[in-house]
């Protein structure tokens, strides 16, 4: 349950106990009120009845006087007045005013109590009837009170309904960081540190963004800095690796293979006449020669940093190829690499902006497919590499596409990275002038001269 549903429903809660308690609170007062209203009603009432009857002495009409007492209870709210005959039934009764839309029975049951009424008498000379009967009747004010229930009930729903507005609005408003800092938290355990997350809205919530951000700077930097020794590490790796290579090919190679010209000179001068304890000798150590040999040509074949410049571009790239899908089961990476490469000004290059599209596709997007293309057009030479990985998830360039584009323009290239059309996944491009193309075929006429 999200934090806005919670304070909705504590406000819910709040406001039912407060109606509950409300509720109550009004039932006692007005039960007491409709109480208080209509017994003084009642004893404003029978005094009036009592100060008829003693005017009905000395006067010429008495029935018509008690008509005219009777008249002026007429549309009375809380008292009804009949005249009882001698049998005790009412003859003639007062019209009291009625509401319009009663309150509802129950309600009306709830709060009405009990009734007061009082005989007032006759004076003997008045034939046929011997009482006023004077009653309360509190529907009218029973109709007042359910009136402003309504109104009290109305007046709570509206309040209810604009409170529960401002709190959806506000905690909406107020937690809206917090959605976007889960976006970057989830965009940081993938790897992608550089998003951030505006620091605004309430104090408390402004200081998890600002902590928030100041720690994707720190693993932004942190990640920038491994990178880069990653490189380094691989660089001077590759570097020695290549030297102790040179070392192994151009002195202890040499030296054996004069080592064992020595000793077939020497059994060769010998002729017939060699002993045979030395020709034993001589023979143990050319074998011993041969052996040396081959176990340098493995040495150097795993000292060799299997990259472009020992394998040649189209080698260099399907190993690349090879590594990635044994690693990631269900990638699946196509390339057109022209054969024989590019030339050796631009085959590193190249080499380089397939390896570090590809490592990105695969470490920052859900990449199933990749495709390479390096072709020559009648513009120059063309490198294309897109994948399906979603697209670039920020605009900040990282070390990876600095480095590339740093390598393109110092050939004098033209670089350039962007989601695809569909939003399904990135495009590299890089573009090289029809100078590399001459280049290129003046390596490829050359090629076959070379000898190692």
């Amino acid at each position: 349950m999200s934090l806005r549903q919670r304070l909705l429903i504590n406000v819910a809660l709040v406001l039912f106990l407060s109606v509950i308690v409300g509720a109550l609170t009004t039932y006692w007062r007005a039960a007491a009120k409709i109480e208080t209203e209509l017994h003084s009603a009642f004893v404003v009432g029978e005094q009036i009845l009592e100060d008829g009857v003693n005017g009905l002495n000395g006067s010429p009409n008495p029935y018509h006087a008690l008509i005219g007492i009777i008249e002026q209870f007429n549309s009375a709210r809380h008292l009804k007045v009949s005249i009882v005959d001698k049998g005790g039934e009412r003859a003639v009764q007062s019209h009291i005013e009625t509401p319009s839309e009663p309150a509802p029975e129950w309600f009306y049951n709830l709060l009405a109590g009990s009734t007061e009424s009082a005989h007032v008498k006759l004076p003997p000379e008045i034939h046929g009837y011997s009482a006023f009967l004077i009653e309360t009747d509190p529907r009218n004010e029973v109709q007042e009170v359910w009136e402003d229930v309504g109104n009290s009930l109305l007046l709570v729903g509206l309040l209810a309904a604009l409170v529960s507005a401002l709190i959806y609005w506000t905690v909406g408003r107020e937690l809206k960081p917090l959605e976007q800092l889960g976006d970057a938290l989830l965009r940081g355990a993938e790897g992608d540190f550089s998003t951030r997350v505006e620091e605004r809205g309430a104090r408390d919530i402004r200081a998890v963004t600002s902590v928030f951000n100041h720690m994707a700077a720190k693993l932004e930097q942190a990640e920038a800095a491994k990178t880069l020794l990653e490189e380094q590490l691989s660089s001077v790796q590759e570097e020695e690796r290549a030297e102790l290579a040179r070392d192994l090919h151009d002195e202890i190679g040499p030296l054996l293979f004069s080592v064992g010209l020595d000793a077939a000179a020497v059994q060769n001068s010998l002729g017939d006449n060699q002993l045979g304890d030395a020709a034993d000798r001589l023979e143990s150590i050319r074998e011993a020669v041969g052996l040396s040999q081959r176990r340098v040509l493995q040495i150097l074949g795993r000292l060799r940093t299997g990259t472009v410049e020992d394998l040649g571009l189209e080698a260099a790239v399907q190993r690349l190829v090879e590594f990635w899908t044994a690693r990631k089961p269900g990638l699946e990476i196509t390339t057109t690499i022209p054969e024989g490469g590019v030339g050796v000004e631009l085959d590193s290059v190249v080499y380089r902006i397939v390896q570090e599209s590809i490592s990105n596709a695969v470490r920052h997007g859900k990449t199933t497919t990749i495709d390479a293309a390096v072709k020559f057009d009648d513009s120059g030479l063309s490198v294309h590499v897109v994948d399906d990985g979603g697209g670039l998830k920020s605009s900040r360039a990282g070390h990876g596409l600095t480095g590339m584009r740093e390598r393109v323009m110092a050939k004098r290239g033209r670089f350039n990275v962007r989601n695809r059309p569909d939003g399904r996944g990135t495009i590299v491009e890089a573009r090289f002038g029809k100078a590399t193309e001459q280049h290129h075929s003046l390596a490829g006429s050359h090629a076959g001269s070379v000898s190692l």
